[in-house]
C-alpha cells in the first residue's frame, strides 16, 4: 500500500510539473505576444507623427504655391491652381486619417486600423495618380503656358489688361519671351519709331503701379536700346513663370516620394498590428 501511495505521489507530481511548464510556456508565449504588438504599437505611431508632419508640410506648399499664384493665371485656361488646390485637400485628409491611426493604435481598435489602412491604400492609389499626371502636366507646361500668353498679348483690351498687368508687375517681368513682343500686340503704339509698353512693365511698378488706374506714361515710345534696360524689365514672363512653377512642383514631388514611402510602411504596420493585437486576443482566451 505504501508502494501504491508512493507510485501515486510521483505520477500526481509529474503530470502537475507538466502541467506547470505547459502554463509557464503559455504565458511566455503570451507575454511575448503581448510585446510584440506594443513594439508594432509604437511603431505605426511614430510612423503617423512622421506622416502628419509630411501632411502638413504639404498643406504649406500648397497654400504657398496658392498664395504665390494668386491672380498669375487668370490669363491661362491651365488648371495648375486648380491642382494646388487639390494638393491642400489631401494635405488635411492626410493629417485627419493620421489621427484616426494613432487613435487606432493607441485604443488597440482592430477595426480602425483596418480603416486606416484602407485610407492609406485610397491616398497611396491618389498620390501614384497624381504624380503621373504632374509629370505629363510639367512636360505640358511651358507650350501651354506660352499659347495662353501670346493668345492675351494679341487680344490685349483696356478691358482684359488686368490679369496680364499683374503677372508682369508680380513677376517684374515683360511680354512674352521678352519686352519687344509689345510691337505686335493689342496695346496701341504712340508712334513707329518707338516702342510702347505697359506701364506694369517698368521697374518701378511693383511699388507704385495701380492696377485699378493704370498709367502707362512710364514705358511709352522707348526708342534708346541702351535705356530700356534702365526704365523697364526687359525679361520674358515665360522663364519667371516656368521656374516659379518648377520650384513648387519640385518641393510638391519630394513631399510626395515621403509620403509614397510612409503610406506603404503605414499600411503595413497597421495590416500587422491589427494581426497582432488579434493574436494576443485569442491566446489569452486560450
Amino acid at each position: 500500500n505504501i508502494a501504491t501511495c508512493l507510485q501515486k505521489n510521483v505520477r500526481d507530481i509529474v503530470a502537475f510539473s507538466v502541467q506547470l511548464r505547459t502554463l509557464q510556456e503559455t504565458k511566455m508565449v503570451v507575454e511575448n505576444l503581448g510585446l510584440g504588438h506594443q513594439m508594432m504599437r509604437y511603431c505605426l505611431i511614430a510612423f503617423n507623427i512622421v506622416f502628419f508632419v509630411a501632411g502638413f508640410g504639404l498643406m504649406i506648399v500648397a497654400a504657398a504655391s496658392l498664395a504665390w499664384m494668386d491672380g498669375v493665371f487668370d490669363f491661362s485656361r491651365s488648371d495648375i491652381p486648380v491642382s494646388q488646390i487639390l494638393l491642400l485637400v489631401v494635405g488635411l485628409i492626410v493629417c485627419v486619417v493620421t489621427v484616426v491611426g494613432c487613435y487606432g493604435a493607441e485604443k488597440e481598435n482592430v477595426y480602425l486600423l483596418r480603416a486606416y489602412a484602407g485610407f492609406l491604400s485610397i491616398l497611396f492609389l491618389l498620390t501614384l495618380i497624381g504624380g503621373i499626371m504632374a509629370c505629363q502636366m510639367r512636360n505640358e507646361l511651358r507650350s501651354r503656358v506660352k499659347e495662353d500668353l501670346l493668345d492675351f498679348l494679341k487680344g490685349w483690351t483696356t478691358k482684359n489688361r488686368k490679369a496680364f498687368d499683374l503677372v508682369q508687375k508680380k513677376l517684374q517681368c515683360c511680354g512674352v519671351d521678352n519686352y519687344t513682343e509689345w510691337q505686335n500686340s493689342g496695346f496701341p503704339q504712340k508712334n513707329a519709331s518707338g516702342l510702347s509698353v505697359p506701364g506694369s512693365c517698368c521697374i518701378e511698378a511693383l511699388l507704385s503701379f495701380d492696377m485699378n488706374a493704370p498709367n502707362d506714361t512710364c514705358g511709352a515710345n522707348l526708342e534708346n536700346d541702351t535705356v530700356i534696360p534702365q526704365q523697364i524689365n526687359t525679361e520674358g514672363c515665360l522663364n519667371k513663370l516656368q521656374a516659379g512653377i518648377k520650384s513648387h512642383i519640385t518641393a510638391v514631388a519630394i513631399l510626395g516620394i515621403l509620403l509614397i514611402f510612409v503610406q506603404i510602411f503605414g499600411i503595413i504596420f497597421a495590416c500587422w498590428l491589427a494581426r497582432g493585437i488579434i493574436n494576443y486576443q485569442y491566446s489569452l482566451v486560450a
